[in-house]
C-alpha cells in the first residue's frame, strides 16, 4: 500500500468514525431530553418506593431494616446511578431522529396523555394479571404437585 493510499484509507476512517461519534452523542443527547420529557427521575424514585413496600409486606420482619434498604436502592437504583446506562439503552435503540420523533410525540396533547394515564394502565395490567393468576392458582398448583412427583419418580428409578 503507498502512502497515499494509506493516508486516503486513514482520512475515511476518521470521517468515518467522527461520524459515528456524532450520531452517538447526538441520541445520547435526545435520549437525555425524553428521560426528562417522560420524568424519567420521578418514576424510578416511586418504583424504588413502591418495590420497598411490597418487599416489606411479603417479608414485615425486614421492617426495621427499611431505612438501609432505601439507602440501598437509592444508592445503586437511583436515576443518577442508572442514568448513563439508560442513555446508552435509548441510544443504541433509537437513531437520534427517532428520540426526536418519540419527543415531538411526547410534547403533543395525545403523548402527554399517554405519559399520564400510562402508569395508571400499566397498574391495572398488573392487577388483571394478578388476579388471573390468583383465579387460576389451583391449576399451577397441581401442576407443581405433577411434576415434583414426576422428579421424585425419576430420582427412585
Amino acid at each position: 500500500m503507498n502512502k497515499l493510499t494509506f493516508s486516503l484509507l486513514v482520512i475515511i476512517t476518521t470521517l468515518f468514525c467522527a461520524q459515528i461519534s456524532k450520531a452517538d452523542e447526538a441520541s445520547k443527547a435526545e435520549a437525555e431530553i425524553l428521560l426528562e420529557t417522560i420524568n424519567m427521575q420521578q418514576i424510578l424514585t416511586q418504583s424504588i418506593e413502591q418495590m420497598l413496600e411490597l418487599q416489606l409486606q411479603q417479608n414485615p420482619a425486614m421492617a426495621p431494616y427499611k431505612h438501609v434498604m432505601l439507602q440501598f436502592l437509592s444508592k445503586h437504583m437511583s436515576y443518577e446511578s442508572l442514568k448513563p446506562q439508560m442513555l446508552a439503552m435509548y441510544a443504541d435503540a433509537f437513531t437520534a431522529a427517532e428520540l426526536k420523533d418519540i419527543n415531538t410525540f411526547y410534547h403533543t396533547e395525545t403523548g402527554k396523555k399517554t405519559l399520564s394515564t400510562m402508569p395508571q394502565l400499566m397498574a391495572q395490567g398488573g392487577q388483571i394479571g394478578a388476579q388471573k393468576v390468583q383465579d387460576n392458582i389451583q391449576e399451577l398448583q397441581e401442576m407443581i404437585k405433577a411434576e415434583s412427583e414426576r422428579i421424585q419418580s425419576l430420582q427412585t428409578q
